[in-house]
């Protein structure tokens, strides 16, 4: 079996990262589908690979360097699902992207749990947006190889640990408030660390830096200690969110009844974000039995992305589920993204958890998630994070 191939130099575009042209394989049962794969990139700096079966695919990646899988979730020898799963396990650094027409809530939760998904994109698609993922995608990749890169070159880990340094003495903290259209109030705020230092230019970079250094816990500690400075402010009758890295769940800090957070542990909800894989760690469920003995509240962030799979509702119990925004981006035009939304509210609400929808960004997003009974609501369309504590500009009925 060989798979088609398109190789073109770089021309305008900016998929290429850190001078490597990326290597991407199209999956889909459809020959022609496939083939205008190889005509959409056809002057995209990256390589394209494509095959008509999940098999061919896994034939491909036991021989050829590949570093993005885009597949069709209804294929007749191998679901997209199926077959990502088997990339995960097989080929874990490879970055994995379902594109597909139709998918039933079944086949949607198998690539967010299974196979650990990169994005679930919906048929058509258009060049803007399958371009746009697959620079996403290409960051994450470049993400992966930088880890490798640090852990192997004395200077670089030189240069990081002096980065973050500067860093972490320049960091502050902004809030979003979480809104409830129906009540009419601000639920809570999530509070996200920033930093002034040019050389860690996001949060992502800030904690990856902090993972690469083993200084996850410390930058964890530092930004409760911010928080609590902002705390008695914090408006009449609302929650502050904290994110808190799965790491640090061990730190005694954490828990300890002298911590900065510790008088304010009522309106405080601990907000994990499965960057890597809580399933992995023995004692997560006791922990977070702790923090809850302590007076805090846990929430699970970005269901629906990445690791986090509906698996952590299991495994945490949380007071809140907050959905991935990528699942929100425009669902006013696809049913898929709305099937999948109503699903998970559906079990959260029997449950008895509160769901968040992140990434709220228009007036057309916000209404089709409240015709969903999404009560929570948070996003750029009520108000882009700013210092403690924003105003937030409501809708005009």
């Amino acid at each position: 079996m060989q798979a088609k191939s398109l190789a073109e130099a770089p021309s305008s575009g900016t998929i290429k990262a850190a001078g490597v042209v990326p290597t991407v394989l199209f999956v889909d049962d459809e020959p022609n589908v496939t083939a205008n794969f190889l005509i959409m990139f056809r002057k995209a700096p990256i390589r394209v690979l494509t095959v008509n079966s999940g098999n061919d695919a896994l034939e491909v990646l036991a021989s050829t360097a590949v570093d993005i899988v885009v597949s069709d979730e209804q294929m007749p020898d191998m679901p997209g699902s199926v077959l990502l799963a088997k990339v995960r396990e097989q080929h874990p650094d490879v970055v994995r992207i379902i594109l597909t027409g139709e998918a039933s809530l079944d086949a949607a939760i198998a690539a967010i749990n299974e196979a650990g998904i990169f994005r679930f994109l919906r048929k058509p698609c258009s060049v803007d947006d399958l371009t746009a993922c697959l620079k996403e995608a290409v960051c994450a990749r470049e993400g992966q190889r930088s880890v490798a890169k640090v852990e192997n070159d004395a200077n670089v880990l030189r240069e990081l640990r002096t980065n973050f340094d500067k860093a972490i003495e320049a960091m502050y903290m902004v809030v979003q408030p979480v809104v409830s259209l129906a009540a009419g109030n601000v639920f809570a705020y999530e509070a996200l660390v920033r930093t002034r230092e040019s050389s860690v230019p996001h949060a992502g970079a800030f904690f990856q830096a902090a993972e690469h250094l083993k200084r996850v816990r410390e930058l964890d500690r530092r930004i409760r200690a911010k928080v609590a400075i902002e705390l008695p402010r914090l408006p009449e009758g609302s929650a502050i969110l904290i994110n808190v890295h799965p790491n640090s769940l061990d730190d005694p800090d954490l828990y300890a009844p002298d911590s900065p957070l510790a008088p304010f542990s009522s309106r405080v909800i601990f907000e994990i974000t499965e960057r890597s894989s809580l399933h992995s760690m023995e004692n997560a469920k006791e922990q977070v039995a702790r923090l809850r003995a302590a007076g805090y509240r846990i929430a699970v962030d970005d269901l629906g992305a990445g690791y986090a799979g509906l698996t952590s509702i299991a495994l945490l119990q949380p007071d809140i589920v907050k959905l991935d925004m990528e699942l929100v981006r425009g669902l006013e035009s696809s049913p898929t993204r709305c099937t999948l939304i109503a699903g998970m509210l559906a079990l959260c609400n029997q449950l008895g958890i509160a769901v968040i929808a992140e990434g709220v960004e228009t007036a057309a997003e916000a209404r089709k998630l409240q015709e969903l009974d999404c009560e929570f609501l948070q996003g750029y369309y009520f108000a882009k994070p700013g210092l403690p504590f924003p105003a937030v500009n409501w809708p005009r009925n």
